[in-house]
């Protein structure tokens, strides 16, 4: 091993380390998966594999419990590839680059993977941890969660024999979760006309960075800055008191991670040069003083000069910032029935330039399917107006709780007992697989939990060691019981 090999339970960082030696960005898991499948063959366990590329393994169980029904337990492989921009680490190539701090594992300034290689590591260390005690387990593991939950979409009926399943893709070890959001991407493709920049224009670069980031459900609601709608907010702010003519609008990366940077490539005037930097620095510190004061202190912004020899027409530009600055990105309503939880939000996730058409892909969450159907007709409806191509594929519905759960019984008077107190129970603004695998298999019974995961989907994403040992304790005697009813 490496520099996790000090570290309890020895088999599930063992696991979690191999793992996060191979490349898995979400559509990049056939290099784990390969790795995953040699693994189970080195343990002599059985696997099967399905056509769109999730892996199940078969874990026997132990001594005097080898008869009882088997369990499910489920994880998704790939993970979250984001990293600051000045970072030098190529998520195809490259293995994650671990540390420990404290009681916390993380990586080098990149995501590290551990949402959600930690609950798929706990299911697989079964088969090498000979202390703990279960019947037949079915580790089931997945492709593409993090794109879209299209791993899961693709797992049909009949792939697993279980019909009691944990999911290990929980972020609160204090929680146990019993119901998630739904969601839905929506898709814009603005085409815009390009010509060569006036005679007097000058090109200047804006950029946006040192923002927090984070998950587009779990931190929806923290109050942390859109990297996107900053930027464009500023060149609005620009726009109402001189032309500015896109070049070029980039930002974000994945539609379910809220923006950490962006940067555009504008023309103005060369008689306005001095002019647009100083209203965009004043517009933005009021911003970093008022909006993000205490919430996203690391703002930063730079204007610098650019090249800049084509640009969008003046019209183009201004539907692009207009389309920018209308699309929601936010908590749009708070649940009525959990104090606390965000029932409905959306997250402006990625703009990208290409030749002259602004592509921008929207992540829309709800645990109400009819408020999630109002946010993606709203986002329909938005694009026509401004006249872009709208593209809303198929979304994944949400997990409804189900408080007369046999596994989840159980699973409660094993923490109470374990720990001392109650867990919580809570449902998550965020898309778990367990919604798509009852559609599959309605009679499934499904309890969700995992250890103490911060920073999810962003550079400073880490995991909690002593969390993880937490977590193990809870799942070995709830398998233990599970097995003897």
């Amino acid at each position: 091993m490496g520099k996790l090999d000090k570290l309890q339970p020895a088999a599930v960082w063992r696991i979690f380390e191999k793992m996060n030696d191979v490349p898995r960005g979400s559509g990049n898991e056939t290099g784990v998966m390969n790795m995953l499948k040699a693994w189970a063959d080195e343990q002599g366990l059985e696997w099967r594999d399905d056509k769109v590329g999730n892996l199940l393994i078969r874990i026997p169980g132990t001594k005097g419990l080898e008869k009882a029904a088997p369990v499910l337990v489920q994880g998704h492989v790939d993970m979250v590839c984001e990293k600051n921009g000045a970072t030098k680490h190529d998520f195809t190539t490259d293995p994650i680059r671990m540390m420990i701090q404290g009681d916390w594992v993380t990586a080098d300034v990149t995501t590290l993977g551990a949402d959600n290689a930690i609950g798929c590591a706990m299911g697989l260390a079964l088969a090498e941890d000979k202390s703990v005690a279960h019947g037949p387990v079915e580790v089931l593991l997945t492709v593409d969660e993090e794109r879209g939950l299209t791993g899961a979409a693709g797992v049909e009926a009949g792939f697993f024999t279980a019909r009691t399943m944990f999911n290990l893709d929980s972020e609160e070890d204090d929680a146990i979760f019993i119901g998630c959001a739904g969601g839905r991407d929506t898709g814009f493709t603005l085409k815009n006309r390009s010509a060569r920049s006036p005679k007097n224009g000058v090109g200047r670069k804006l950029t946006i960075l040192g923002l927090k980031g984070g998950h587009s459900g779990l931190d929806i609601h923290k109050h942390r800055g859109n990297a996107i709608k900053i930027l464009n907010r500023a060149l609005v702010a620009a726009a109402a008191a001189m032309d500015v003519r896109l070049v070029e609008i980039n930002g974000g990366s994945m539609r379910n991670a809220i923006p950490r940077e962006a940067e555009a490539k504008v023309v103005i005037s060369k008689e306005n040069g001095r002019k647009f930097k100083q209203l965009v620095d004043k517009f933005l510190a009021g911003l970093k003083s008022e909006e993000l004061a205490g919430f996203d202190d690391g703002f930063e912004w730079k204007v610098s000069a650019v090249q800049a020899p084509r640009c969008f027409s003046l019209d183009s530009s201004g539907k692009t910032f207009a389309l920018l600055a209308a699309i929601p990105s936010g908590v749009t309503a708070m649940s009525m029935d959990i104090e606390g939880l965000v029932e409905s939000s959306t997250n402006l996730g990625v703009v990208k330039t290409n030749g002259s058409k602004v592509e921008i892909v929207c992540c829309s969450r709800s645990s109400v399917m009819s408020a999630l159907g109002e946010l993606v007709e709203q986002h329909r409806l938005i694009g026509e107006l401004a006249g872009a191509e709208v593209d809303q594929p198929e979304g994944y519905p949400g997990w409804k709780p189900n408080l007369k759960s046999k596994v989840l019984a159980v699973t409660r008077a094993k923490y109470k007992k374990a720990f001392g107190v109650d867990a919580e129970l809570l449902a998550i603004h965020a898309g778990l697989e367990c919604g798509l695998l009852t559609e599959k298999y309605p009679d499934l019974d499904i309890v969700s939990f995992g250890p103490n995961i911060t920073g999810a989907h962003s550079p400073d994403e880490k995991v909690q060691i002593s969390s993880v040992q937490k977590i193990w304790k809870l799942f070995g005697e709830t398998l233990k019981e599970v097995a003897k009813t």
